[in-house]
């Protein structure tokens, strides 16, 4: 009697496959140097002169059914205001909205920048102030905030930095960036942070 031997052929899976997860298409102008300025007609496009460090935020495609995917810059709105301070304390109120027609999630820091017409970023972008607060879900036309943080002119040395044309934000994990024209915010004694994003 004749046997058979059956040999099951495997598959070699090294990994090196994407996850579904599409980068974010980059601004034009963006592909320069650090430092290099874009065209004045185009401030938002220039490169940050410091990446912005924020922590990675599930993408739609690895959030499956666990939750809602990240907001990105295309679907996200902006806007911001001054708060309340005291003691020689800045605060800015810098909120997001959901434009999109699905729930997203922001989760950890910005990265926020002043910059002038021309594109030049003004100073350094804002550093981190505290911890995460965690991934906070936007529901269509909700709205998440941080808290940007300076001080009023003559509390510290370091004196004030040039008033921003633009405010350039990246919201977390994202290459692309919101752009407000004329944010009036006044950087004074080289004291710039923002908060993580929170409802």
């Amino acid at each position: 009697m004749m046997s058979f031997a059956l040999v099951a052929a495997g598959c070699n899976d090294d990994g090196s496959g994407s996850d579904g997860a599409a980068s974010p298409a980059a601004h034009a102008g963006t592909t320069g140097p650090a430092g290099t300025s874009p065209q004045p007609s185009d401030p938002a496009s220039s490169a940050p002169a410091t990446a912005p460090s924020s922590p990675a935020a599930p993408s739609e495609s690895e959030a499956g059914a666990s939750g809602p995917g990240r907001c990105t810059a295309e679907g996200l709105g902006m806007s911001v205001k001054r708060g309340d301070g005291g003691a020689g304390q800045v605060y800015y109120e810098l909120t997001f909205v959901n434009k999109s027609g699905r729930s997203c999630a922001l989760n950890g820091f910005p990265g926020v920048s002043l910059i002038q017409r021309d594109g030049a970023v003004i100073g350094a972008p804002a550093k981190r102030d505290g911890t995460s607060h965690g991934a906070t879900v936007l529901a269509p036309g909700r709205t998440a905030h941080v808290v940007l943080h300076t001080l009023n002119q003559g509390i510290a040395d370091g004196g004030c930095w040039k008033q921003g044309d633009y405010l350039r934000v990246y919201p977390p994990g994202s290459k692309e960036a919101l752009t407000l024209r004329d944010p009036q915010i006044r950087v004074c004694g080289d004291r710039f942070t923002t908060t993580s994003v929170e409802r």
